[in-house]
């Protein structure tokens, strides 16, 4: 086993990740998410060995936290007085959570139509939130609020907590921990792909870092990565088809959350794992991701929100394109809780037949 079994949180996998004093180790028992194996959808799909990365098990809910431990903790061994990023809701969650665990402040910048619930999370936990006008729909908006925060955090020596590997490497190795749980509950093998929901694509990038270091280390295998994104916001699926080495322009027209990036900045480094052919990319409509996100809640007893479910999406439609041996080992990273997403779930609810009100004489 890779891990530390007596330390918590992502620390268990410390000496693999920056190295960081144990007093300014933060942690709220983030990671050791479920790996389980499909009750349902696999048959569906015919496949058999299907396995779901289920990271809503997490403290807030979605695998930032893996992010938001590794770079809080960062930010108090370099001394740093505040953390300040964007997010469009699980991002600004977990690092909300983890900074004032530590006792320090957050300035945070979130899409003008942030899903609400994401954003009350933020706001419970505490930290200074804005919301700006245009972003995750125009990439010149985004490309403002980036360059803003990069400036006050070098003027107030604050932590950038952009949650890219292009912002801030340091706190992105959290996500390689996602990698060495999978080597792990595989008895020290790793699958043969792994589907992956990409917005910016620091999720992306953190997995396949992982896996790098597996390979390194112990001779793991690498899996086929697949970058699935939204069909309305698939910038780096677009790139990837023109063979460029950067991302497709484009603003966003995507109705799912956490997937509305139009100038991902880790673009780059998924499109050199894709046009290294270690890996492909999906652009799947809307519409489908909703459809597999019911799937899942129906079939498996797994709620998760659009964003998490899109991984899902990406394999059936891989399948149907025959680009998945039916006996391959596949994981889907599921990202972030169903909860993160209140008006979607009230849209399936919404489909379903009314719940009856009835006295206790009536019940049969």
């Amino acid at each position: 086993m890779l891990g530390n079994p007596r330390k918590l949180g992502v620390w268990r996998y410390e000496t693999l990740l920056p190295q960081v004093a144990e007093e300014r180790q933060v942690t709220l028992g983030e990671g050791c998410t479920p790996l389980v194996k499909s009750a349902g959808i696999a048959k569906a799909l015919g496949l058999s060995n299907l396995y779901f990365k289920i990271e809503s098990g997490n403290p807030t809910g979605s695998y930032k936290d893996r992010i938001a431990a590794v770079g809080v903790s960062w930010a108090l061994q370099q001394g740093k007085t505040a953390c300040i990023g964007t997010t469009s809701g699980n991002a600004g969650a977990a690092v909300a959570a983890y900074a004032a665990r530590a006792g320090i402040p957050y300035h945070l910048y979130v899409l003008e139509h942030i899903v609400e619930a994401k954003l009350v999370q933020v706001v419970a936990h505490g930290a200074n939130v804005t919301k700006v006008k245009g972003f995750g729909e125009s990439a010149a908006v985004g490309d403002k609020v980036f360059a803003h925060i990069a400036e006050q955090a070098e003027r107030m020596n604050w932590e950038s907590m952009i949650t890219a590997y292009k912002c801030n490497p340091v706190a992105m190795e959290g996500v390689k921990t996602i990698a060495f749980e999978l080597y792990d509950d595989l008895v020290e093998t790793t699958p043969d792909a792994v589907f992956v929901p990409v917005g910016g694509g620091g999720l992306f990038t953190g997995i396949r870092k992982g896996f790098e270091d597996l390979a390194r280390l112990h001779g793991a295998s690498m899996p086929s990565m697949v970058a699935v994104q939204s069909a309305g916001c698939d910038n780096i699926v677009r790139g990837w088809k023109q063979g460029s080495a950067t991302a497709a322009g484009g603003d966003s027209t995507s109705q799912i959350s956490g997937l509305q990036v139009p100038n991902p900045p880790d673009g780059e480094e998924v499109l050199r794992v894709l046009n290294a052919n270690e890996g492909w990319a999906e652009a799947v409509a809307d519409n489908e991701t909703w459809h597999w996100q019911e799937q899942l809640a129906e079939k498996e007893g797994i709620l998760c929100e659009p964003a998490a479910a899109i991984s899902l999406a990406g394999l059936a439609q891989a399948l149907r394109e025959g680009r998945v041996g039916k006996d391959a080992t596949i994981v889907c990273v599921l990202s972030g809780a169903g909860y993160k997403d209140a008006k979607r779930l009230q849209t399936i609810v919404d489909g379903k037949p009314a719940v009856p009100l009835k006295s206790a004489d009536e019940l049969s």
